[in-house]
């Protein structure tokens, strides 16, 4: 079946194969985003003595606009390779 398949993809090959990493990649990203948000909140907010790092949570915002960025651009990705395949 898969030889099947892949005789009908010819010249959408490399589409057809980055489609799926790139969905899964933005996959990847969306399950990060959550896991920064509870570290922001759990160490940067909260803190050990129950004073907010600043410097933390600073570092990690940043690092979560990165990821939401990220993830943007492999769902656009994603849906133009998706469509040219």
């Amino acid at each position: 079946m898969i030889k099947r398949l892949s005789k009908c993809i010819r010249e959408y090959k490399l589409p057809s194969i980055l489609a799926p990493i790139s969905v899964t990649l933005e996959v990847v990203m969306e399950t990060i985003i959550p896991l920064l948000m509870a570290n922001l909140i759990d160490f940067g907010i909260q803190g050990n003595n129950g004073a907010g790092d600043m410097g933390y949570v600073l570092r990690t915002s940043i690092i979560l606009v990165v990821c939401c960025l990220l993830s943007m651009t492999f769902g656009m990705l994603s849906g133009r390779w998706a469509a040219i395949a």
